[in-house]
């Protein structure tokens, strides 16, 4: 017997955007979801350029954008997105938004007041302080332990960091279109979509275009976890598995690997084992 059940949290199923109860309540294309530490479920939507809020009871509340397209900071009432594809949240509740048709990360205090934490809002590849770093259509983002936030730039085909202090720095990729392991600054990726982090600090990357799943240690070194890189459907070990055009990953407390394999219209597991340079050897 099945010891679980799938149920609706909020949402009729109908295009929309109307909060309330959640039986009421209507979306229209959500991407990034994340949890609060009280059990608040966080959603990008990205179509209608919010971030909404379901609280434990089921209620659906806007906590930042107008719906319009824009890049506005201020009160989330005020406040414009456009295209918000992932967000994570820290430890002490601030929301973290991948703005990516903005080329910007923002940040959401408690209040619902939206701030930029880095990206001049240009199609770019430039670090340093975040008032003048540039990204390229950032779409991953996630948070480390350490509060440092880890981002997949994914158009410059970089995994980039951002400091407490808002610097940004690359931590791997050349730039250039191609898969490349090996240290950080030697390394290549291809659409790199979407990032997770394990509780030791390693990176967890979605190379989508290469159909890979990769790691990047805490020292950059960079990896492959997992697949031939070639399109295909194939389960089994490691080195022989293929994706198709993987988008989203995440990270169980057991340290499985959850991977949304997007053309393929599957989600599949990477069995924990030790993740490391020597795991596919």
């Amino acid at each position: 017997m099945n010891e679980f059940e799938v149920f609706t949290i909020a949402g009729t199923g109908e295009e929309g955007d109307k909060n309330g109860p959640g039986n009421e309540a209507t979306f229209y294309f959500l991407s990034g979801i994340a949890v609060r530490a009280d059990g608040t479920i966080i959603v990008a939507v990205k179509d209608r350029n919010k971030i909404i809020g379901i609280n434990p009871d089921g209620n659906v509340v806007t906590i930042a954008g107008t719906g319009e397209e824009g890049d506005k900071d201020g009160p989330g009432n005020e406040a414009t997105f456009y295209y918000p594809s992932s967000i994570a949240v820290r430890n002490d509740g601030t929301i973290i938004v991948a703005d990516r048709y903005n080329h910007k990360i923002r940040g959401i205090d408690l209040k619902g007041n939206v701030y930029t934490i880095a990206g001049k809002g240009e199609e770019g590849d430039e670090d340093g302080p975040g008032n003048e770093a540039k990204f390229n259509y950032p779409s991953g983002i996630a948070i480390r332990n350490d509060g440092t936030i880890i981002v997949a730039d994914s158009w410059n085909h970089k995994i980039k960091g951002i400091d407490l202090n808002g610097n940004v720095y690359t931590i791997a990729g050349t730039g250039e279109e191609g898969d490349e392991d090996g240290p950080g600054n030697e390394a290549m990726f291809n659409y790199p979509y979407d990032i997770a982090i394990r509780n030791d600090g390693t990176i967890i990357v979605v190379d989508s275009y290469n159909n890979k799943i990769k790691g990047i240690d805490p020292d950059g070194n960079v990896y492959i976890i997992v697949s031939t890189g070639e399109f295909g459907d194939e389960d089994g070990p490691g080195n022989e598995a293929k994706f198709n055009y993987p988008s989203g990953i995440a990270i169980r407390n057991d340290g499985t690997i959850i991977v949304a394999d997007s053309y393929n219209n599957k989600i599949r597991g990477i069995r924990a084992k030790k993740l490391t340079k020597s795991a596919m050897e």
